[in-house]
């Protein structure tokens, strides 16, 4: 059997079962059978393998757990928070052409299309969008400013319709506007995760 050691050196130490393993030259230099040396550099190979395997692995989970997680923001709040303000908009357009004039005429017209806009299309739409924003919350990308004023547009809003859709009794009372950037503010977030997703 061959060993790793110098010209004329002197072994000094030790056997294991009976088959020397490692030895020293008189200098005090270590030498090493090959194939313990074989085996060792076998294992740190195997090793350093292992560790790459398992960086790799994390970083795949992790990429894999983003994009699940844009996917699900798109699906479960950014889609259907745009659809249901679109839709908003474009209902309360209508509604304000169809009462366009009547008011001013006094015309009995009036109550009739305002309460058939509002108990069908109006409210209940402002309290899905509501409803999203309160219990969705965890999948926005951030918070703008716009989702705070529409939470208190649609919480004063509708609570003074239905006061007066039981009671009957107008009265003026300055509420939170419509955010005019609430659309734009949806859909710059809904067109940014979607860009983010093509690109994973």
């Amino acid at each position: 059997m061959l060993y790793r050691m110098a010209t004329r050196s002197r072994l000094i130490s030790s056997a294991k079962r009976g088959k020397l393993l490692i030895c020293y030259s008189a200098k005090g230099k270590v030498m090493m059978d090959d194939k313990v040396l074989s085996a060792l550099i076998g294992a740190s190979v195997v090793g350093a393998g292992w560790f790459v395997t398992y960086f790799q692995q994390q970083w795949a989970k992790r990429r894999e757990e983003r994009i699940a997680f844009m996917r699900k923001q798109l699906e479960e709040f950014y889609t259907p928070f745009l659809a249901l303000v679109q839709k908003k908009i474009h209902v309360q357009q209508i509604e304000d052409k169809r009462l366009e004039g009547l008011w001013e005429q006094n015309s009995p017209d009036w109550n009739i299309i305002f309460t058939y806009f509002e108990d069908n299309h109006i409210v209940p739409l402002m309290q899905q969008i509501g409803d999203l924003l309160r219990t969705r919350s965890y999948l926005a990308v951030d918070w703008p400013v716009s989702f705070d004023q529409y939470l208190r547009h649609e919480a004063q809003s509708v609570a003074l319709y239905q006061l007066w859709r039981k009671t009957e009794r107008p009265g003026i009372i300055n509420t939170e506007p419509w955010p005019k950037d609430l659309e734009e503010d949806v859909r710059v977030r809904k067109e940014q995760l979607e860009k983010e997703l093509r690109k994973s």
